[in-house]
């Protein structure tokens, strides 16, 4: 079976293309909108990675993050923190406060696909 991976991310044309990425790459793929949906989403699914957008309604990406690490559930779970503010926030500190990785938007497929699987492996079976 595919490794699991949770987008969660409020733009939809953003986050119909990064889907489409990863399920080219093939990962299947949860979506959420916010980070509270994020978190309900985790909490059911217990997907193999999480990719969080920082800038969210309802719950941003940091407290989505927080919520996820703290619960014996999710707290294994990696993260990798996907952000469009890549000049004003500190990577280091990211990771620091908790995130495992961390990729700038636009981003492109291939570092998508290479950050992903850094954390998770190749997919069991490739892409037809």
């Amino acid at each position: 079976m595919p490794r699991t991976i949770l987008l969660a991310e409020d733009h939809e044309d953003n986050r119909i293309a990064l889907i489409t990425v990863l399920e080219h790459g093939g990962y299947r793929t949860l979506a959420a909108r916010n980070g509270k949906e994020a978190v309900e989403m985790a909490f059911e699914h217990a997907p193999d990675l999480v990719v969080m957008d920082l800038a969210m309604p309802v719950m941003d990406g940091m407290e989505a993050m927080r919520v996820l690490k703290a619960d014996p559930r999710t707290a294994k779970i990696p993260i990798i923190v996907l952000t469009a503010m890549a000049l004003s926030i500190d990577r280091e500190k990211l990771e620091g406060q908790g995130f495992d990785g961390f990729l700038t938007k636009p981003c492109m497929p291939p570092y998508l696909l290479a950050e992903v699987r850094r954390f998770i492996g190749e997919t069991e079976a490739e892409p037809v």
